[in-house]
């Protein structure tokens, strides 16, 4: 017995000792959970911030949220060959009207780098992307289209739920950027494009692409029809369980973030010119289009402003001015006919801006093709001057405007684009008139007796020459062909004492001012090289404001290599950036 009780004594203490290892390490495993917090920790919707140019916001720092599948492999869908008759275009979302909106707030968050959709701690997350395809003119026949979108963080991400991409109805277009949270998150849809995604296809990194079914086709070829203007809601989860995920919503900068694309693959239809009624040629004429105007008002209402596919313009046309009367009989025929204007259709009108009268003018010179030499062999002068003779009428609202040349229609041919002197994009010119008679006028010293323009060296280097009007003489004023340094881009200052212009002297072109007094230039810009690329940026096209104390240019010093606007005081102080898109903008020019 006393051998059995010490047996049992013996295995007892082992059992004890058995009990506490297992003890000690259940509490090494179970303990953890005690002191961490499983719960993700996203900025609260109360704490993102919109700003006007879109800047990553702070993302989700916690642990992915446990349970969430792992991205699954999948590959985009081939991007159809255009057939012969038709083009493929790429249309980039507009990151300052595109955004995110969440339940419980009061005004979208515009210009956002982030594109939430789903549900977390009570709040509905949506997002917004606004394309314009304006550059399509109505009745464009549409073969293919997909939007693409790139994922950038997936940390909140639950176990199940469904996202979406929805078309918005043309009626919300208007005012876009004024609409409310409520009637954007609320709106109806037209339809969901593509499939929805569940958690499995939303991973950083990876691409989502929702393509247009053949229906859906037909109803975006209608909205394009309507607008031209294109915007889509991203749906998440709606709860209970949290389950949020996020895309990449670009920055202006091309060189920050995925942008989100919209991909077209369209046979273009044909805008229609037309332009407004011709001038009547008498006064009964005046008479009976007046009378049928106030006809059709009585009857129909107001005229209905053109379709979209109607492009008008006014051509530039050249009238003379009335000779005087040869006797007294023309004259009093000429009073006559004007008191049977006033009698129907009120005084006259004033001359349309688009008409310019002319009188007989000396020859000039032009300056399009010569060799600055000592005894250079001038042209005839006609065009340039016939522009400085053709004012912007004040009634266009373009003075003190900057007008622009840009690509970001995707036509491959730069169109005329307008900002404020603070950046505010304004608005695209129908054509190039106004432009082109700005560029012109920044050649002209204010008193128009003396032009600046370019010339070629006999080694071809570019020069600046000056033209005296009145004399006709041009004689070389900025010129370095000995030393192989060009200049070019030259304006004009309002003040008329100084001309700004471009030189490659330091190796790459630089913005100078040069003094007509001191006969001195001064260097206003300096070029760094490009970390990225070892290449030197550039910088061109300067232009004066009206008053002459800031100059506008040109650079793709920032992002590299895109072009876009910068403006300086005329000292060089206060370097900034105008434009900041993901497009070349070029070659501004200050209006008067």
């Amino acid at each position: 017995m006393d051998q059995l009780f010490s047996r049992l004594s013996a295995l007892e203490t082992v059992l004890w000792i058995l009990a506490v290892v297992v003890a000690f390490v259940a509490f090494l495993v179970i303990a953890p959970s005690f002191f961490t917090n499983p719960t993700p920790s996203i900025t609260s919707a109360a704490q993102f911030t919109a700003t006007p140019r879109a800047t990553l916001t702070p993302l989700p720092s916690a642990t992915e949220v446990l349970g969430a599948p792992p991205p699954k492999v999948s590959t985009l869908a081939p991007i159809p060959t255009p057939p012969p008759n038709a083009e493929a275009f790429t249309f980039v979302a507009n990151p300052k009207q595109s955004g995110w909106i969440a339940s419980g707030e009061k005004d979208p968050h515009w210009g956002d780098r982030n594109i939430h959709a789903g549900q977390y701690k009570g709040q509905t997350f949506k997002s917004l992307l606004y394309f314009d395809l304006s550059v399509l003119a109505p009745g464009s026949r549409i073969l293919y289209a997909d939007v693409e979108l790139t994922g950038l963080n997936r940390s909140n991400l639950g176990t199940s739920g469904n996202w979406s991409l929805k078309l918005l109805p043309a009626t919300l277009l208007t005012g876009w950027l004024g609409h409310s949270v409520s009637e954007l998150a609320q709106s109806s849809t037209l339809d969901q494009i593509g499939r929805a995604l569940e958690p499995a296809d939303l991973a950083e990194g990876r691409t989502n692409q929702f393509v247009f079914s053949s229906n859906q086709l037909s109803r975006l070829e209608q909205a394009l029809d309507q607008t031209g203007q294109i915007a889509f809601r991203l749906d998440g989860p709606q709860g209970p369980a949290d389950s949020l995920f996020t895309w990449d919503g670009g920055d202006p900068d091309p060189t920050i973030g995925a942008h989100p694309v919209m991909r077209v693959i369209a046979v273009p239809g044909q805008f229609i010119p037309i332009t407004n009624t011709p001038t009547p040629q008498n006064v009964l004429t005046v008479a009976a289009q007046v009378a049928q105007a106030t006809e059709f008002a009585i009857r129909y209402g107001t005229p209905t402003p053109f379709p979209r596919a109607f492009a008008t313009y006014n051509p530039l046309q050249v009238v003379t001015s009335q000779p005087t009367p040869a006797n007294s009989a023309t004259a009093q025929a000429q009073a006559a006919y004007a008191t049977a204007v006033a009698m129907t259709t009120g005084t006259f009108t004033p001359t349309p801006p688009y008409l310019i009268t002319t009188t007989p003018t000396p020859p000039f010179l032009a300056l399009g093709q010569f060799t600055p030499v000592a005894t250079p062999t001038p042209t005839p002068f006609v065009s340039r001057l016939q522009l400085l003779q053709t004012p912007i009428p004040t009634q266009v609202g373009l003075s003190g405007d900057i007008a622009f040349l840009s690509d970001r229609e995707g036509t491959g041919t730069p169109q005329v684009w307008v900002m404020n002197p603070s950046g505010t994009i304004l608005g695209k010119l129908s054509s190039d008139e106004y432009y082109r008679i700005a560029e012109n006028q920044a050649l002209f010293s204010p008193d128009k007796l003396f032009q600046v323009d370019v010339g070629k060296c006999d080694n071809g280097v570019w020069q600046i020459v000056m033209l005296d009007i009145s004399k006709g003489t041009l004689s070389p004023l900025i010129a370095d062909c000995k030393g192989h340094i060009g200049a070019y881009h030259p304006a004009w200052s309002p003040l008329g004492d100084k001309i700004v212009y471009v030189s490659d002297r330091e190796t790459t072109d630089e913005i100078y001012v040069y003094d007509l007094k001191t006969k001195t230039s001064a260097r206003l810009t300096t070029t760094l090289l490009n970390q990225k690329t070892w290449e030197l940026a550039q910088n061109n096209h300067p232009a004066w404001s009206p008053d002459g104390k800031q100059i506008v240019f040109a650079s793709n010093r920032d992002p590299f290599p895109m072009w876009q606007i910068w403006i300086m005081d005329a000292n060089g102080g206060n370097l900034r950036k105008l434009s900041s898109s993901p497009y070349n903008d070029t070659a501004p020019v200050w209006i008067r």
